[in-house]
């Protein structure tokens, strides 16, 4: 898969175009030239004009907002159209706190400051098991991240619509899922929020890490905060002293084996326990309850066994869980579809 090419966004309010004496406003946007085409998108909003520098001369990038593909507790992703190239994209956005003091303005404040987050987080990655980060605006009204569009859906609603997965498609995804946390790893960064509703599947069955609002730059050897999604939370983040000793990567194995037991089963990990007794049980370093008539291959038993175990420096890294004999897939095999 070709690397990006870099495209900055102009940083001003006032920058002149390709276009002889004609001036345009700009918000504060890094971009990155995006990939697939696409035919159409139905415009429910205005175009913005967004300024950007490629190479060495500027450029008029035009951008549609579509519709509303994803809903959150204080954000929205739309679909986006780059008028200039054809593409169809992601758009997360955020509306800016701009009322008095409310119960909301903390929880907006706070998911305003995890999409700068999730931008100095992906602005320089690459990988093809990772959401492709384009671009970022910033405005007095909203922030917006800019994100190829996968178009598969999550493999939470696959699940919803399907069921459990076949064994082969589970290997394939466990192995790509791997492949992009290695690569995470590699660059000193804890997802820390990974779980089905994070993993994009494109119509050829690549999977894509998404969603990176929480995620960690290890600028020591480990973090300390308490972050996550519990049912998919490992439990060395509810030990006692999580202050004073922290934790690593391996939070991510942990929530690996978390999926995995998903797609065999097609529910979430703990199934609809209440939140408290999976703290509970979490703290008493117990890992997810195998369903009654779930029959597991041997490899299969040792795959979770690795995922699960309950001392952190035990569960394999990514690099070598990758390796594990389970995830052989049969000569040929190509993905079947959904």
């Amino acid at each position: 898969m070709p690397v990006p090419v870099l495209l900055h966004f102009v940083i001003q309010s006032q920058i002149t175009s390709l276009e002889p004496l004609k001036q345009h406003k700009s918000n504060r946007i890094q971009a990155r030239e995006s990939r697939p085409k696409a035919s159409i998108i139905s415009p429910i909003l205005t175009d913005k004009v967004v300024i950007s520098i490629y190479s060495h001369f500027s450029v008029t990038f035009h951008w549609i907002k579509g519709e509303l593909i994803g809903r959150g507790s204080h954000g929205r992703v739309y679909l986006g159209f780059n008028a200039t190239n054809g593409e169809i994209i992601a758009v997360k956005q955020v509306e800016v706190p701009t009322t008095a003091d409310d119960r909301r303005k903390a929880a907006l404040k706070d998911f305003v400051q995890r999409l700068r987050e999730e931008r100095k987080t992906l602005r320089d990655l690459y990988h093809p098991n990772i959401v492709q980060y384009l671009g970022y605006e910033e405005n007095p009204e909203t922030v917006n991240i800019f994100l190829e569009y996968v178009s598969g859906g999550t493999i939470n609603g696959c699940l919803l619509e399907h069921g459990p997965f076949k064994e082969d498609v589970t290997k394939s995804f466990t192995t790509q899922i791997l492949k992009g946390l290695s690569y995470l790893h590699s660059k000193d960064i804890i997802h820390r929020d990974l779980k089905s509703d994070n993993i994009l599947i494109d119509p050829d069955g690549i999977c894509k890490i998404s969603d990176f609002g929480i995620s960690k730059k290890l600028e020591k050897p480990r973090t300390h905060t308490f972050q996550g999604t519990y049912n998919w939370m490992a439990p060395e983040i509810f030990s006692d002293d999580i202050k004073q000793v922290g934790y690593d990567e391996k939070v991510d194995i942990w929530s690996v084996g978390c999926i995995v037991l998903e797609m065999w089963t097609g529910n979430k990990p703990w199934n609809d326990e209440h939140v408290l007794k999976i703290m509970n049980m979490l703290a008493k370093k117990r890992s997810p309850p195998i369903p009654t008539g779930l029959n597991l291959t041997i490899l299969a038993n040792e795959f979770k066994k690795e995922c699960f175990q309950v001392d952190p420096a035990q569960r394999p890294p990514a690099s070598l869980l990758v390796t594990h004999p389970y995830l052989t897939l049969p000569i040929g095999w190509t993905y079947p579809g959904m």
